[in-house]
Formats: C-alpha cells, structure tokens, sequence
C-alpha cells in the first residue's frame, strides 16, 4: 500500500513572495475546525464568532503543526477559543533534512535586527553555505505590509485580537517588532529570546523606545527555561534582566507576565511556553 502524506486538518499553504526583500515564504493556515459552522450546530462547533482571533507563528516550519494542535483541543473545554493559526516559513523539498537547514538558515536573515559577521561566520562555517543575517527589518515590514493585510482580507480575522508566537531567534525578532510597532499585535509569546545577539541589541533599542514613548500596549507573555544558563548561555539571566527593565519603567498599558518552566532546556521550553502563552491569550472574557 502507497503511503501518502499527512497533512494537519483544516489546513491551507501559500507561497508569498515579498516585495519589500524578494523573498519567498511558505505560509501555513490552519482554520479553526469549526470555522464553516452554522449557528446552532452541534458541541463543539456550537457558536461560532463572526470573526477569529490570529495567531502567528514564527519558525512556522517547526512550530505550526505543534500550536494548531494545541489550540484545538484546548478549546474544546470552553474556558478558550479556538483561532486561525499562520504558520510563516520557507519553502521545503521533499529531503526532510535539506528542508531543515534551508528553514534554520534563512531565519538568521530574517529574525535578527542587525548585522552581527561573527555569527554570520560562524554560521557559514557550520553549514557550508552562506547565512547572512541582520534584516529582520525588511522581515517586519513583509509581516506588518503584506502578510496581516492577506490573512485579514481572506479569512475572518480580527484584527483587534492578532497575536504573535516566537520562541529562541522567534523571540528576538518578536521584540525587535515590539519596539518597531508596540500596536501591531495584542500579545506577544516570547520564549527564550537570543537576548546577547549583536552585544545585547535588545537592551538598546528598549532603551532608545523607552526615551520617546510611555506607552506600551500589549500583553506580553515572557517565558524561559530554568536550564537555559550556564558558562555559555546567559538566557534565563537576560530574559529576567528584560523584565525586570520593563517592569521598572512603568510603561502605560504594558501587562508582562514572566514565567521561568523548571527543569526545561532551551529546546523542550518552547512547548510548554507555547502552551501557557495561548491558554493566556486566546482565553474567553468572563
């Protein structure tokens, strides 16, 4: 018997290719299994909304699959809703471990803010191939300019509940685009954000934000490892530093909630970060 492939339910792919980098990405949409119900169908497809929370997931190669099977099942109990999930990514072939280094290569150019050439040595030397980096720039206007504007266009999407997953690289761009454009997405699920890239960007461009802004209007679900520190890795002290930064400037509107998982490395956190981040965000009003 042929094998076929498997596919996540309910789910569509487009390929964009930007105008502001020339680049092309593999979009993911998941629909919420109810998303064709008619009002008065059975649990758990009763009550539809008319439009639907999006979540954006970044590394969508990787993570796409794993948030949509989250969401789903979560809401079935009713304390959440179920949401449209966007899985941006990069093309893949059919060689499952090509398509993994295309995917973590070409994140470098688009998920970190500056130009930083000892890592993008570094990284050419371990993948034999060139990895350049620092345009998350250009990546941020893709997703503000072309990619928000298309899901909220052709599918029903609210656009007053937008909310954006990133964990590690993720992470950093998700607060790269936090300080860029604080209004763009109501939460932000930030898991172990690569804080030392660029001798601590991060730390400056909050700095350089918290000069000429006050407010900040966002939830923000800020999350790490507890293994996530050692001589090499200063994760978990960079990520309390940043909170304890933006706790103390008393921005208007910000809502931080920091969580540091017990017993988790860099890697296992994201699914257990990715878990508490959406039960938070995509929870129902009382």
């Amino acid at each position: 018997m042929a094998a076929e492939p498997v596919t996540v339910l309910g789910s569509e792919l487009h390929m964009m290719t930007s105008q502001h980098n020339g680049r092309t990405y593999r979009i993911t949409v998941a629909l919420p299994l109810g998303y064709g119900a008619a009002p008065g169908a059975d649990w758990p497809f009763h009550a539809p909304p008319a439009t639907w929370p999006v979540v954006y997931v970044l590394d969508g190669n990787w993570y796409f699959g794993m948030v949509a099977g989250m969401i789903r099942p979560t809401a079935w109990c009713g304390s959440t809703t179920d949401a449209i999930v966007v899985g941006i990514g990069y093309p893949e072939g059919d060689d499952p471990m090509e398509a993994f280094r295309t995917s973590f290569t070409r994140r470098d150019h688009d998920l970190t803010p500056v130009r930083d050439e000892a890592v993008e040595q570094s990284m050419a030397a371990a993948h034999k191939r060139p990895v350049p980096n620092g345009d998350a720039g250009h990546f941020h206007q893709f997703v503000r300019d072309e990619l928000i504007p298309f899901i909220e266009h052709t599918y029903r999407a609210d656009p007053s509940r937008r909310i954006l997953v990133g964990h590690s690289y993720g992470g950093l761009f998700a607060l790269f685009g936090l300080f860029q454009t604080p209004d763009l997405f109501e939460t932000l699920i930030v898991g172990s954000p690569t804080l030392s890239y660029a001798d601590r960007f991060t730390f400056r461009q909050e700095e350089a934000f918290a000069e000429a802004r006050r407010a900040l209007p966002v939830t923000l679900y800020l999350y790490a490892g507890e293994l996530e520190e050692s001589v090499d890795d200063q994760t978990l002290t960079d990520t309390l530093r940043l909170a304890a930064i933006l706790r103390g400037r008393n921005y208007d509107r910000l809502s931080l909630i920091q969580h540091i998982f017990p017993n988790q490395n860099h890697c296992e956190v994201a699914a257990a970060g990715f878990q508490a981040g959406l039960k938070l965000a995509l929870r129902k009003a009382r």
